[in-house]
Parts: structure tokens; sequence; C-alpha cells
């Protein structure tokens, strides 16, 4: 007796390491595990605790059992994995309700095929997992090659709603077709199944397209933002020449009059008539970058003007050259975000307002520091990264979040320095060498 015991207890310990691996297997695909492994151990093992206690010793209320398993779940990726918990919360009522539709279907399967095995919980358990890793297998397949982005909180609470619908309608069908026990019920139940599972499973597409449709519309906002920055550097450059030619076309005529001055000696003359000379045809517009790199210089050029209007002293240190290998698109979105934020930030500030921008392109890499002054207190996530203080972060701009994103494509780094009050530097490095 004591040996049967001792078997179905090792079963049920083998089933939930299945678990486990199930588990990291479906996780994997759609978000990066943290650094931190003891978190991911304390939540891994509550998971297995709660696993292994279900199926031996507790005995719950069904729907007590579903949400505290959903819980459970919930807490052991968020102590696992990297991202926002409103996404991991799709994924794991997801997860949950996928293996729930798992397990009725192989009940139904084994109660009309095989009815001589339905009772057995542990023949259901390793049947209905088996069938959940071959759907794992299959969405893997699908959506291990695409980058999984966040969506925001409000799409995400609308997509659950259909894995959470489907655990409630699948529960209340289970217990009706054990109350009402006929082959009619079974078929009607196993259908109702695999159309809650094919739901289910639509809800991965749905969220990569809402995804790419998110990523496609900041994207948009980039390239905006830059061609309405080229344009304007262009525009500036076409005023300039204009003003270069006014120069020339009236330099002889000054040249003649300067000269009649100095036979003249009246020196004094002669020195206001230079000053006026430089006040009216001297240039507007200052260029404050002349890398050759159009982008870099026209958003240089842009927040320099920006800068001056209120009163902020603009320095830029520039030494990169023409052309670099870094998408034009993601060195607009980098440094355009930080100099907005460094203008916002050091307008607030009533004395001493700057801003300090070096560039170096050294050995293929891209160094980008922004120096400013700042008053309050900055925003950081749990991994210390800088968070958007606006009131409509999500639309405006392309965000911090972007920034992080652009950075890592290139494996870089972002290292922001708060230690001196009043001083904010934010560091950036880019690599070249990033097969993409």
């Amino acid at each position: 007796m004591w040996t049967n015991r001792v078997l179905m207890c090792g079963i049920d310990i083998l089933l939930c390491l299945w678990a486990v691996y199930l588990f990291f297997f479906y996780f994997d695909i759609f978000f990066a595990r943290k650094r931190k492994r003891y978190l991911s151990v304390i939540g891994i093992t509550l998971f297995v605790i709660w696993q292994f206690g279900i199926t031996t010793i507790i005995s719950f209320p069904a729907y007590i059992n579903i949400a505290v398993t959903i819980m459970f779940t919930f807490l052991a990726v968020m102590m696992t994995y990297e991202g926002r918990w409103w996404n991991k919360g799709v994924f794991v009522i997801t997860f949950n309700a996928i293996w729930m539709l798992m397990e009725t279907l192989c009940n139904y399967i084994l109660i009309t095929y095989c009815p001589q095995y339905a009772a057995v919980r542990q023949v259901g358990s390793f049947v209905s997992k088996i069938f959940f890793n071959a759907v794992i297998l299959a969405l893997k397949k699908v959506f291990t090659d695409d980058d999984i982005k966040e969506l925001p909180v409000r799409y995400s609470i609308l997509l659950v709603l259909i894995p959470t619908g489907s655990i409630y309608i699948m529960n209340n069908i289970f217990m009706l077709g054990f109350a009402n026990n006929n082959g009619r019920t079974r078929i009607n139940s196993t259908f109702t199944v695999l159309i809650l599972l094919g739901m289910n499973i639509l809800i991965f597409y749905v969220y990569m397209k809402l995804a790419d449709d998110l990523r496609l519309r900041r994207m948009a906002a980039v390239y905006e933002q830059q061609l309405e920055l080229c344009e304007r550097h262009q525009q500036e450059r076409e005023l300039s020449m204009l003003q270069l030619r006014d120069i020339k076309h009236n330099m002889k005529n000054n040249l003649i009059s300067i000269l009649a001055y100095a036979e003249n000696k009246e020196y004094e003359k002669m020195t206001g008539f230079i000053e006026e000379i430089m006040g009216e045809g001297g240039m507007v517009i200052a260029s404050i970058s002349n890398s050759g790199n159009i982008v870099i210089d026209s958003l240089i050029g842009y927040w320099y003007v920006t800068a001056q209007n209120k009163k902020i002293i603009f320095k830029t240190d520039i030494c990169i050259p023409m052309i670099m290998p870094f998408k034009g698109a993601d060195l607009s979105l980098i440094l355009g975000n930080l100099l907005e934020n460094a203008v916002e930030a050091a307008e607030k500030v009533e004395e001493n307002k700057y801003i300090n921008v070096k560039m170096k392109f050294d050995k293929n890499n891209l160094l980008l520091f922004v120096d400013n002054s700042y008053k309050g207190k900055l925003l950081k996530t749990r991994d210390n990264r800088l968070k958007s203080t606006k009131s409509d972060a999500e639309n405006h701009g392309v965000g911090l979040a972007s920034v992080y994103r652009a950075v890592a494509k290139y494996h870089g780094s972002v290292v922001i320095e708060d230690s001196e009050p009043g001083k904010f530097k934010i560091r950036i490095v880019l690599y070249s060498n990033v097969q993409e």
C-alpha cells in the first residue's frame, strides 16, 4: 500500500517539474528573464508547492483553486521576468486559460475513448501536459522570431477579458457536463473547448498586431519629427546662403566707403560703419553644429534656438563624422528625446540654467553625454531607468522606453548620474559592431 503511495507521490513530483518546464517554455517566448535569479527561485518554489499541494492535499472549491493558481503564476512571472505587470497579466491569464482548456479537453477524450483511465488523475494530468506542450511549441514557432512589444494598460485589460471569460465559461461547462453525464453533452462541450481554445490562441495574434500598430505609429512620429527638422535645417541653410550672397554683392560698395573713411582719417566713422555692416549683414541664424550630419546638426540647432529663447545656456562639443554606422531614425529618437527633456528640466530652474552636450565618435563607437540643471525629484523604475514625468508619456514624442530600446539595438548602455543636487547627467554609448 505504502509503495503505491510513494509511487503516486513521485509521479506527482515529476508532473510538477513538468509544469515548471512548461512555465519557462511558455513565458520565455514573450519575456526576458531577470538577472536576480534568487527572486526567480522563490517565485518558482511557491509555484511548485502550490501545484503539488493542489494535486495531493489541498481541497478547495474549483473557483478558489483557479484564482489561487493564477495568483501564484503571476507572482512567479513577476519575480522571474522583465516587463510591465499588466502585459505579464495578459500572458499569465492566457497561460492558465489554455492549460485549463487542455485539461478539460483531455478529460472528455479519456471519458469517450479510454473510460478506464478517466478517473486516474495522473493520467489526465500527463495527457493534458502533452497537449499543452504541443500548443506552446506551436506558439513558439510563430512568435519566437518577433519582438514582443509592451502594450499600454488599456489594451492589456481589454485583451485579458477573453481568457478570463474562457476560464469562467469552461468551469461552468465542465460542471454542467459532470452533472449531465451523457455523450451528447460531452460532444458539445468538446466543441466548445476547441472554439474557446482557438479564441485564446487568437489573443496572441491580436496582441502582436496591436503592438506592431503601436510601433509603426511611434516610428511615424519619429520620421515626421526628423523630416520637420531636416526641412527646418534646409531652410536655415538657404537663408544663410542668401545672406552670404547679399553680403558679397554689397561688399564692393562697402569696401569703397571704408577706404574713403580711411583716406580721410575718419576712423570713428569708419568703425561705426563697420559695426553697422556687421549688425545688418551678420548671420541671424547661429550654426552651432557643423558636422555635416544633417540629423545631428538639425536637432542641435533646433534645441539650441529653443534653449536660447528660454534663456538657457547651451554649450556643445560635437566631434562626429558626416556618416556613422547608426540609423538616422535611432539617433533622432535618442538625441531628440534627451534634448527635449533637458530643455524642459533646465527651464524650471530659477538660476544657472544650462545644458551641455558632448558627442564623440571614437573607434566606430558613439559617445553621447548630456548634462543639465534641473529642479525637483527624478522618477526611476526598479531597474534604475529614468521614468517620464509627462502626463501623456505614452503619446508624447517617442518616450523614454523607446530610447532604451534604441540603445539596446546597438548593445549600448545608458548611465544616469544624479548624485549632485540640481545636476543631471546622462551617458549613452552606442557600439557599431552589432549585426542586426
